[in-house]
């Protein structure tokens, strides 16, 4: 939860390092990554997620609420012109209400977009704990994106899913998501303007990519935690 906000560029140049650049190992870019959003114990005394902001996606504006819970309940709506599409996972189930697409009752999902749920449900993300979550973490190199440095990891899942996450060399946070779904189409999320809530570094702006063409962009406006979220909210109705 703390690395994207669930919507969904190649990798730049990769570079020759050395000296102690290539020493760096996944573990301590990982420590210094999760000592850059605000420590370990702050992170994990976080139960609950409740933020707020603006999605603007291809020109359609939308009012976007996110709900999040320990240890993997996922909750989106999106207020789109008065209409309310709804996302979510329950720990078991995804499923969505989108009247924009004539489903206006409840339905289970599948296929992708049901695996893209499942991953954005991670409260922690999949760096923290990545071998207990069954991940294989791959240091491939320190890259350039735009005017800043980044280190480039390569995580892959035990269901053999490969999504790239590019840390910034400088602070420790991430500057950039990418995953490709089965069909080869590439998802990039570029984050930015981290902001300090509680002790916790929060990206406020997500702007998200697809096959290199820019999509869209979330303003996050207001992040809360530790609200009282009832589970109820995370289930499909019947």
């Amino acid at each position: 939860m703390f690395r994207r906000a669930f919507v969904v560029v190649s990798a730049i140049v990769l570079l020759s390092v050395a000296g102690t650049a290539a020493a760096q190992t996944v573990d301590e870019l990982v420590a210094k990554n999760v000592q850059a959003k605000g420590g370990m114990e702050k992170l994990r005394a976080v139960q609950t997620v409740k933020q707020t902001g603006r999605l603007n996606m291809q020109g359609i504006e939308a009012a976007q609420t996110i709900y999040a819970k320990r240890p993997n309940l996922l909750r989106q709506e999106l207020n789109m012109n008065g209409q309310l599409v709804v996302m979510a996972f329950d720990g078991r189930t995804p499923w969505m209400i989108n009247p924009m697409l004539g489903a206006v009752a409840p339905i289970a999902m599948s296929g992708p977009s049901a695996d893209m749920i499942r991953d954005q449900s991670s409260f922690d993300g999949p760096l923290i704990d990545y071998k207990d979550k069954g991940y294989l973490v791959e240091v491939v190199g320190l890259e350039t994106l735009g005017a800043r440095k980044v280190h480039h990891l390569k995580l892959t899942d035990k269901n053999r899913q490969v999504q790239h996450c590019y840390l910034d060399a400088e602070t420790g946070l991430e500057a950039k998501l990418v995953s490709q779904n089965e069909i080869g189409q590439t998802f990039e999320q570029e984050l930015s303007d981290y902001r300090d809530v509680e002790g916790i570094k929060i990206p406020f702006s997500i702007r998200m990519l697809s096959n290199g063409v820019p999509q869209g962009q979330i303003v996050v406006e207001k992040v809360e935690f530790n609200v009282k979220i009832d589970d109820v909210i995370f289930r499909m109705p019947r």
